[in-house]
């Protein structure tokens, strides 16, 4: 009976102390998002909580209360981390918690996960508490737990079809000279050529006329500017040219919530970049898209390597704004960037908000 009663206290304690002593420190330039006992880094891809555990009374010696109050904070630590991990958005219509309260199987996957977690950090506190900080990744055993097995685009990496077309079209290329030898006859053609050329002169009359043709392409520039007025048609790309190694979305402002499967859209709400174009296995394993809260900070991450392309997005979309909307103009540079590149395949993707 006193046993039960000790840890009963024990537990009481527990739930009364929820504020944490200390708190993760981040880069000022990591995207975080505060949630309850804990955060999500959504730039590092992790998911952080605290556990606080104090000794119980009825300890029989100093390492006893030690050892206890560290698995109660333990304990503590992962059951916050699985409420924090129930909330993380996948897409623009759900949670973690959908997924898991759907399947019996899911759930029981994100549990396991979760108590698998890593322990960051211990404290131990002058009066005898323990604090414990947890952490996992966002990438990996959670994405294959909650992405649905038909997400993604079909097919295998994009890399070995190029490999077997510059071949074919080398080959292609030594064959055109073996056929040049016929190129002797258009050299009797210049001969004839003369004639004609005494004949225009006597035409130069009618040339003032394509002169006021020339006046016209103009007016079909100026134009385009006259659309870009609403904002959807204006480009705000920043690329060095080249070939693009990765994609940074300036997002800030708009209202933007990170998640695990954000899209990109054009004006028409066309989709430019998730499902259609990444494999499940990419998603899985690298995650969609890395964000950060810093332009500058993203355009020199790794993940998008020496040479991105930065656009500006023109609104958040979605049910819970996770998707970002880019200007027609953008998105058709987007488009002609990507069919050059295989950054969108391989997620070489950073989101501002």
């Amino acid at each position: 009976m006193k046993k039960v009663i000790g840890i009963f206290t024990v537990l009481v304690l527990i739930l009364s102390m929820t504020a944490p002593a200390w708190t993760q420190s981040f880069s000022p330039s990591d995207a975080v998002e505060t949630v309850g006992q804990g955060s999500i880094n959504w730039t590092a891809g992790e998911v952080y909580a605290t556990g606080i555990g104090v000794p119980p009374p009825t300890a029989v010696n100093p390492a006893q209360s030690r050892a206890m109050a560290s698995r109660a904070a333990q304990v503590v630590a992962y059951r916050n981390l699985l409420e924090i991990v129930k909330g993380v958005r996948v897409d623009s219509e759900t949670v973690v918690e959908n997924f898991m309260t759907k399947s019996d199987i899911i759930r029981t996957r994100v549990d396991g996960i979760v108590k698998g977690a890593r322990i960051v950090k211990t404290q131990y506190m002058s009066d005898g508490a323990v604090e414990v900080l947890v952490a996992m990744p966002l990438a990996g055993a959670l994405m294959d737990a909650v992405v649905p097995d038909s997400f993604g685009a079909k097919g295998t990496m994009p890399l070995p079809p190029p490999s077997y077309k510059i071949p074919s079209t080398v080959e292609q290329k030594q064959s055109m000279p073996q056929q040049r030898p016929p190129a002797v006859p258009p050299s009797v053609q210049p001969e004839k050529r003369p004639e004609p050329q005494k004949q225009e002169p006597k035409a130069q009359v009618p040339q003032p006329a394509p002169q006021e043709k020339k006046p016209e392409p103009p007016k079909t520039v100026q134009a385009l500017p006259a659309t870009p007025s609403s904002g959807a048609d204006q480009s705000s790309a920043q690329f060095k040219g080249g070939k693009a190694t990765g994609i940074v979305i300036d997002g800030r402002g708009l209202g933007l919530k990170p998640a695990l499967l954000p899209k990109i859209i054009d004006a028409q709400g066309q989709e430019i970049y998730v499902g259609q174009v990444v494999t499940r296995t990419n998603a899985v394993e690298q995650g969609v898209a890395g964000y950060a809260k810093d332009v500058n900070a993203a355009a020199n991450n790794f993940r998008v390597t020496d040479n991105p392309a930065v656009i500006r997005g023109v609104k958040a979309a979605g049910a819970a704004r996770t998707d970002i909307v880019l200007g027609q103009s953008d998105a058709n540079m987007l488009r002609e960037l990507s069919k050059k590149g295989d950054f969108l395949q391989y997620c070489r993707v950073i989101i501002v908000y």
